[in-house]
């Protein structure tokens, strides 16, 4: 079972008890009014205390969708930039392999124009010597032939002088067509060369069109991916910020019910002792009229439903408080027995004082820097019992003020002048 159904349990409990006293004894008809009125009103604060948890856990829950949305969307963005970047990859390997195909047809270009040179070289020298050959039997033919003509010894040897002649400028004639043909040889392969070099050089120039084009697509998905993991670590910092809040406000609100539980347990034993310490009231403490203002300053928060000032949330506050520096003095609103004098944290009420005045009322001073009053104590109206400070839940210096009526926060306000 829930604290805040405990509570509420507790105080149909203790209206229930009540109305039997009250059946018993009608002089307390009133009360019975005003009792269920607060148990109404508790209950409210209970409700609008769960829907504000429903609502916490509606929030967490979209949060989460969404959370679960765009790790889904991330996970898609990922898997189109791993796939772009593979890509990538591909059209930059082919790209390479192209300048590496370019490089080796560059080398065998440059091989290629060199025996071209070469062969050119020769071919010139070759035709050279043909030239010069025939120009000294243009020249001087008819002397040569006539020296072959009157040397030979035979008509058999004049044959064979002719023929070698002849045979000589045909052989030169061949050396000529040979270079010829290697020449030509030559430029068709530098010329194959040439034209498989500009068909690598295309190729190459449009990878690195598809290289810059598939660079910007991956480059712009990893932008994406980046923007995409910054709103969801926006999502999960706002989700935990959510979560912690949301588990201190259950906390806190444990702690206030656990404390005003005991309190209110606490009241009630005391209003009733049985063999206690607890010093009696005299029968001049039964009168629940004539309050003072427990110290001087302005009302900073009223009671009712408000906004927490430490933790941010709407929470049912169970007293008003007054503004006043620190060290002010605090004094009793009403002649009265200290019940609790307490010095410590107390459920985030700090050091706090609870004077029982008679007629189920009791009044609670709390955030003191000090006390100087002890349990059990007779105190008088307008007697100092402590000292303005911010102990607890204070985000400064005030007195926090209650009246409860048999354990039960009012409005101090019907009390007060």
């Amino acid at each position: 079972m829930g604290a805040t159904n405990l509570f509420k349990y507790k105080l149909t409990a203790l209206f229930i008890i009540l109305a039997l006293s009250f059946l018993v004894n009608p002089a307390f008809a009133s009360q019975l009014s005003e009792s269920q009125d607060q148990l109404n009103n508790v209950n409210s604060q209970l409700d609008q205390t769960r829907q504000k948890i429903t609502q916490d856990k509606a929030q967490e829950s979209q949060l989460i969708s969404q959370i679960q949305q765009m790790d889904s969307n991330i996970a898609s963005v990922q898997k189109e930039y791993d796939r772009l970047n593979d890509e990538l990859k591909m059209v930059s390997s082919q790209r390479a392999d192209t300048e590496k195909q370019l490089s080796d047809l560059q080398a065998q270009l440059y091989r290629t124009q060199q025996d071209l040179d070469s062969t050119n070289a020769k071919l010139t020298e070759q035709r050279g010597i043909l030239n010069k050959r025939i120009q000294n039997i243009y020249e001087n033919g008819g002397t040569s032939y006539l020296n072959i003509i009157l040397n030979s010894s035979n008509f058999t040897d004049l044959l064979t002088r002719i023929r070698f002649l002849e045979f000589i400028v045909s052989q030169d004639i061949d050396i000529v067509e040979q270079i010829s043909k290697t020449k030509a040889a030559i430029e068709g392969k530098k010329l194959k060369v040439e034209q498989e070099r500009a068909a690598v050089n295309s190729k190459r120039i449009k990878l690195v069109d598809e290289e810059q084009q598939a660079k910007q697509l991956t480059d712009a998905k990893l932008v994406q991916k980046t923007a995409l993991q910054a709103q969801l670590g926006e999502k999960q910092s706002l989700l935990s910020q959510i979560q912690s809040n949301r588990a201190a406000n259950e906390l806190l609100e444990n702690q206030l019910l656990a404390e005003s539980n005991s309190i209110a347990a606490k009241i009630r034993q005391l209003d009733n002792p049985v063999g206690g310490n607890v010093s009696p009231l005299p029968a001049s403490y039964s009168s629940a009229s004539g309050f003072i203002w427990p110290t001087n300053g302005p009302i900073t928060s009223p009671f009712g439903l408000r906004m927490h000032p430490v933790f941010h949330r709407m929470i049912e506050h169970t007293g008003v408080d007054i503004g006043a520096p620190y060290g002010q003095a605090i004094v009793a609103a009403q002649d009265g027995v200290v019940l609790i004098a307490s010095v410590g944290w107390n459920g985030g009420y700090g050091n706090m004082t609870v004077i029982r005045h008679g007629g189920g009322i009791s009044t609670l001073y709390a955030h003191q820097s000090r006390i100087i009053v002890s349990d059990g104590q007779h105190v008088s109206k307008g007697q100092t019992i402590g000292y303005v400070g911010a102990t607890g839940d204070a985000t400064g210096p005030h007195l926090h003020f209650e009246v409860r009526v048999d354990g039960n926060p009012v409005d101090p306000m019907k009390y007060l002048p």
